[in-house]
This record gives C-alpha cells, sequence and structure tokens, in this order.
C-alpha cells in the first residue's frame, strides 16, 4: 500500500519503537488464531514491521495456545503433545506463556512484563480489526499518550453502518461498571472520554508499570475497564478514543464460565482503591441487601477485598492528583448548559474529559449516573431508587446517611 507521507512518518515511528500486541486467552480456539492473523495481517497492511503477539493462554484445556506450538502424536482420553512450532511461532512473531491463575486482566499485567516493544496493544482473542486500526491507534498513542480505545461494533454488524460504541457511560453507587455508549464527539479526531470497553486498547509500557496496571489481586473476570481508565484519569494521564480505527467484538459464549461473586469481589476491590470505604460500601450495602444471601460470604470478600487491594491503594492515593468523587465531579453543581439528550436539555457537570474535548474540539458528550445513597423524612435508607431492607445493610448504609 502507497502511504501518504505524513502516513509514513507515523509507520516508521511505530516500527523504532515496535508493537507488542498482549492477548489473553482461555479456551478460545479457533477464533484466537483468527485474531492473531487478523491483526499481523493489518499490521503488513501498512509497513509496521516491528510486532509481535505475546499469547498469555489463561489455563485453557483446548487448542488455544497448542494450535501454534505443539502436535498431537496420540489422541485419547489424555492426549499427548509433542512440541512442534510452526510459522508465526517458528520466526518470533508469536510468543506463548501458559499462565494457570484465572484472571483476564492478570494475564495483560504478567504479558507485558514479556512484551520486547515500547508500544502495547491489549485484544481480547475473539475480535477482527478494520484495516488500518493497528496504525491509527498506535499514531494516536504517539500523538496524545495516554490509554487509546478503538471504537467496537459487533462482529455480524453491517461494515458501512457498524454503528459502533464510541465510550461507556460511568455509573456508580451501587456498582461501578459502564454501559456502551454511541457519543461521538469528533467522527474524524481523537476526543477524551471517561472510560471504554477494554477489548482493545493501547498504552506505552512504561506508563503501564509505572502506573502499576490492573489491580493485582482482581479474580477471573470484570472490573478492569472501570479501573484502569479512572486511575489514569486520577494520576494526571487520560483515555481516549479514537475514530478512525474499528474493532469488531464477538459477542458469544468463551467455553467457559466465571463465578458471579468474583465480579462481587471485583467491583468491592475497584471501589475500595479508587475511593476508599465510602465507595466499598456502597457496593457492600448492596449486596448485603439482596435477600437470601449468605451474609458471612459477603463479608468475607469484603474484607479480602480491602486487605488485598490496599497496596494498590496506598499507591493510588500516594501519586493521584484528584479524588474520586472530583474526577466525576459527584454533587458539583451543573455548569454546561448546552448539551441536550433527545432533544430536551441536560445540564450536567463538566468532567476532566469534558474540559479537554471542550478546549480540543469545541464541544463535548459523555454521561455518569451516581445512584445516590439517601434517606427520606421517614428513615428509609435507598441507593439509587432501591430500598436498603435487610438489617445487616441498613447497619453499613447508616455509616454514611
Amino acid at each position: 500500500m502507497k502511504l501518504t507521507q505524513e502516513e509514513q512518518k507515523a509507520v516508521d515511528k511505530i516500527n523504532k519503537q515496535g508493537v507488542s500486541i498482549v492477548i489473553g486467552a482461555r479456551n478460545e480456539f479457533p477464533q484466537v488464531i483468527m485474531t492473531i492473523t487478523s491483526l499481523l495481517e493489518d499490521c503488513h497492511l501498512w509497513g509496521i514491521t516491528n510486532v509481535e503477539c505475546v499469547l498469555m493462554d489463561n489455563g485453557s484445556t483446548d487448542e488455544t495456545s497448542r494450535f501454534l506450538a505443539w502436535k498431537a502424536i496420540e489422541k485419547g482420553a489424555w492426549w499427548k503433545y509433542q512440541y512442534s512450532p510452526r510459522g508465526l511461532v517458528h520466526t518470533g512473531k508469536v510468543k506463548i506463556f501458559y499462565d494457570p491463575v484465572m484472571s483476564n486482566v492478570g494475564t495483560r499485567n504478567k504479558g507485558v512484563l514479556k512484551a520486547k516493544y515500547d508500544n502495547i496493544i491489549f485484544a481480547d482473542a475473539h475480535i477482527i480489526v478494520r484495516p488500518g486500526t493497528v496504525k491509527s491507534i498506535l499514531t494516536t498513542l504517539n500523538d496524545f499518550g495516554g490509554i487509546i480505545h478503538t471504537p467496537v461494533a459487533w462482529m455480524g454488524a453491517d461494515g458501512s453502518d457498524p454503528k459502533p460504541g464510541y465510550q461507556y457511560s460511568y455509573k456508580v453507587g451501587e456498582k461501578i461498571w459502564g454501559t456502551w455508549g454511541k457519543s461521538c464527539v469528533h467522527p474524524t479526531k481523537p476526543f477524551y472520554i471517561s472510560l471504554c470497553g477494554h477489548c482493545f486498547l493501547a498504552v506505552k509500557k512504561k506508563q503501564f508499570l509505572e502506573y502499576r496496571g490492573y489491580p493485582l489481586a482482581q479474580r477471573v473476570y470484570g472490573g478492569g475497564e472501570p479501573y484502569l481508565d479512572t486511575k489514569w484519569w486520577m494520576v494526571g494521564s487520560t483515555s481516549m478514543c479514537d475514530p478512525n480505527s474499528l474493532v469488531y467484538h464477538l459477542s458469544a459464549g468463551r467455553g467457559y464460565s466465571f463465578m458471579q461473586d468474583d465480579l462481587i469481589f471485583n467491583m468491592l476491590l475497584v471501589s475500595y482503591v479508587l475511593g476508599g470505604e465510602k465507595w466499598i460500601d456502597r457496593i457492600y450495602t448492596t449486596y448485603t441487601n439482596k435477600r437470601g444471601v449468605y451474609l458471612p460470604w459477603i463479608k468475607q470478600m469484603y474484607e479480602e477485598a480491602k486487605a488485598q487491594g490496599q497496596e494498590d491503594k496506598d499507591w493510588l492515593d500516594k501519586n493521584k492528583i484528584m479524588e474520586f468523587e472530583e474526577l466525576l465531579a459527584l454533587g458539583k453543581p451543573d455548569d454546561c448548559t448546552k448539551c441536550t439528550k433527545r432533544g430536551r436539555p441536560d445540564p450536567h457537570a463538566m468532567r476532566p474529559w469534558d474540559t479537554k474535548n471542550e478546549k480540543l474540539h469545541g464541544n463535548h458528550r459523555s454521561f455518569v449516573a451516581e445512584f445516590k445513597l439517601t434517606r427520606d423524612k421517614d428513615g428509609k435508607i435507598f441507593i439509587g431508587r432501591t430500598p436498603i431492607i435487610v438489617p445487616e445493610a441498613i447497619k453499613i448504609a447508616s455509616k454514611w446517611v
């Protein structure tokens, strides 16, 4: 492909730095092979040659990594394999590491330590990319720094009108999470966002290691998105979306399951590290308030999350330039009156990403929703509109209202 002078300059810079694509995968055969091929073909098309894929096999029991480096010599109840690296493994474009500790973001933390290049792309094992995505996201990373996300569409979408999600709407209070939003601040230029899904993102290796990456204690699944993006903002960095890139994500079963308790633990952990006692207690109240819940188990997870998250919290407390509530402008007056929602005025508090977008593009659009903890005139406590009725949950919530 013939590149413009500007494109060639960007590619030359990427090649000087190199790119390591870190892919965590558990029972992802055969789509992981298609993902790797899609990414490397995109690099080939644009002349990105200093590239490697770091495949972190997270306890797979299928051909996720064996396909590329092993061949079966005896099949049966227990297959026997012989090391036989082919193609990408033989040439060094793919490196494979086996991680038996189940944690999707844990594989990313460890994969960065195995990466040899300056630029890191984290990719799910079940995606394909639009041509030019790798070049575009890394060019944006070099131009702006921080975390760079791609818009995400679902496999099966019409490529002529994929209707991707560009960012998450941030939701906090009863849980800590985000939901896909289609708010595009600018159609062709990178713009700032609060957070986004993590099926494909780019960071600098040095900064990722300096900021300690994902939560060290996070369990199997969930919680990495609000943690990483929020931490970057809190310590003075940024998170952006590059609208010139596009990832198609496979929304389907993965061949394994995870425990709901692990997701609850991760939300407790993330809330504690980012916001301390006040915010972990919100999650604690939410799940203690469930009818029929086994209270000793919820309490144990709460205590473990605080203990295991303390090291990360201490680091963040030492290095942050703003508090969690300050970042999300919780309780701040609505100082933007020009935004609308479905044609009606939608005043909101300006957050750092809104302010930066206003300066960069002359407009902004993002969404943050807090499920507030309140007590009414009759003494009843609510998170959002949900009444707190379990005595133990009332006791926890009463510390804060």
